[in-house]
């Protein structure tokens, strides 16, 4: 028997990496330690020094906010042991060797949130490197320009809401000179974005110590006004120009004679303008795909209108904030959001403006794939506007009429369609009877329902009949100039990708890049 041990002791392998000897149930020829550290190599990245983020090619792609390039010099940097191929990477992050080709090569911008968040984990960037999140690296534009001004910080009292208005404003206008779009921060989300706001459940502070001089007259108000109403009607336009740059101009002269005077029933209307103005420059902003600044001003809107004790325009302007979260890809905080609005208006909301938060409500759970809780927030929101009556709402809710309310509940079932395919025939049905209701003067508002139905089409499995929709859309698209819209049509594109094969597929994905870069 000691001959016998001392025999399978001298045939026992060594491990070529350790040294450590191999167990001899063991076929591998590194021993289980050296073989774990090896797939954990294969199956996700290595830890990398400090100095790895430092190389020149990384500090481009931090410095031009270019998640594709950061991801090639990641790949091809020189610190490497062994090669990362594209293949190697796409595991690591969960998507297709196709996908990581084209994030490489910018043809698919990566502008989603929760991606950015997915890949940087994955990779172990460092979080001062982050530039999509609240605290990040600034750009050089942010160093010459200053950081805007913390709307979330600032006091709810009416002269500071006015003063912090009127600082924001001259300092997008500032930028808006220089044409600094690529030094855009990032969105706060989470509770960074969510608890400052819940002070606006709290009553305003008292305005006794406020300026006593000259009151807002009923003339100049009425002036404000008419100024406002012409304003408006350039929210659905392009967002970034000359329009865009008039809305900011008055938000700002209004701020400055806002922080000016007293207390008074003549200065809470012009409150109301002024988060009027601020909605109009919130939508602007996230047209033209700046959401960091949309989102400055939508929480303006809220304070604004807080200080124009006008408390159902500010749960507005919260479902707005929500809608752009949505956008994000983060249902958690725009629901958060939408539950806020709904508790402070929950003894004055008129059965529109119900109906309205909830279909917002339904669409953070069509995001979160939670049937059960969709459909009956539609249902609730359905019931809602049934109930309203003529005359009882303001005019900033004309805009929701039925043809919205079926547009909205139909791409919502588009969404939901991704988690539960069965729900794409109800999507396609409300989404038709929200093109049979639309008025043809709303442009915008027709392209986003034709966009949606195709999309539901593709989600269908009838590819053919969703790019003929698109192609019946894109001369309008074209002339429209929103960036909301182009951004619709590269969805539509990413969805397509998996029918490339097509070649009506393939000329349409081209014919919406050429919308894209005209």
């Amino acid at each position: 028997m000691e001959r016998k041990a001392r025999r399978a002791a001298s045939t026992r392998r060594a491990c070529p990496t350790c040294g450590a000897l191999i167990a001899a149930d063991n076929t591998d020829r590194l021993c289980q330690r050296c073989r774990r550290n090896a797939r954990t190599e294969l199956y996700g990245p290595p830890e990398v020094p400090a100095d790895f983020w430092d190389h020149q090619a990384m500090a481009a792609a931090f410095a031009d906010r270019n998640m594709g390039a950061l991801l090639a010099a990641y790949r091809h940097h020189p610190q490497h042991v062994s090669r990362v191929t594209q293949d190697r990477m796409a595991s690591w992050l969960g998507i297709s060797q196709a996908q990581l080709s084209r994030y490489e090569t910018g043809d698919n911008p990566i502008d989603r949130i929760d991606r950015l968040r997915h890949f940087a984990r994955v990779l172990g960037i460092p979080a001062d490197r982050l530039w999509f999140d609240r605290v990040g690296i600034p750009s050089q534009a942010d160093a010459d320009r200053g950081a805007p001004p913390d709307v979330l910080a600032a006091a709810w009292d009416a002269s500071s809401i006015a003063r912090s208005v009127e600082e924001t404003a001259r300092n997008d206008l500032a930028i808006s000179r220089r044409a600094a779009l690529t030094g855009a921060a990032a969105v706060a989300m989470g509770p960074a974005l969510v608890e400052p706001l819940q002070r606006w459940l709290h009553p305003l502070q008292p305005l006794s110590k406020w300026s006593s001089s000259a009151a807002i007259s009923e003339e100049e108000l009425a002036a404000l006004q008419r100024v406002a109403d012409g304003l408006r009607g350039w929210g659905g336009r392009g967002g970034y120009g000359l329009a865009r740059k008039a809305v900011l101009g008055q938000l700002e002269e209004l701020a400055e004679r806002l922080s000016r005077a007293p207390a008074g029933p003549t200065t809470e209307r012009a409150f109301f303008i002024g988060a009027e103005l601020s909605k109009v420059a919130a939508s602007m902003s996230w047209d033209a795909g700046m959401h960091d600044a949309a989102q400055r001003y939508y929480v303006l809107g809220v304070r604004m209108a807080k200080a124009g004790r006008n408390d159902p325009f500010a749960a507005l302007c919260l479902a707005a904030m929500a809608r752009q979260m949505f956008d994000l890809g983060r249902p958690e905080d725009g629901l958060e959001l939408v539950q806020l609005g709904q508790y402070g208006t929950r003894r004055n909301a008129t059965p529109t403006l119900q109906a309205l938060l909830l279909t917002r409500e339904a669409w953070a759970y069509a995001q979160m794939g939670r049937v059960r809780e969709f459909h009956r927030a539609v249902g609730q929101a359905q019931d809602s506007f049934a109930q309203r009556r003529p005359g009882s709402d303001p005019w900033w809710l004309d805009s929701f009429d039925e043809a919205e309310l079926e547009g909205v509940i139909g791409a919502r079932m588009r969404d939901l369609a991704g988690h539960d395919p069965k729900q794409a025939p109800q999507a396609e049905a409300h989404i038709r009877r929200a093109l049979d209701l639309r008025d043809p003067a709303r442009v915008r508002n027709r392209a986003f329902d034709v966009i949606g139905l195709a999309r539901t089409k593709m989600v269908a499995g009838e590819p053919e009949e969703a790019c003929g929709l698109i192609q019946q859309v894109l001369p309008t698209a074209a002339g429209l100039a929103s960036g909301r819209v182009v951004r619709k049509l590269q969805d539509f594109a990413k969805e397509a990708e998996r029918h490339r094969d097509l070649a009506v597929v393939r000329d349409t994905r081209e014919a919406i890049r050429g919308v894209r870069t005209a």
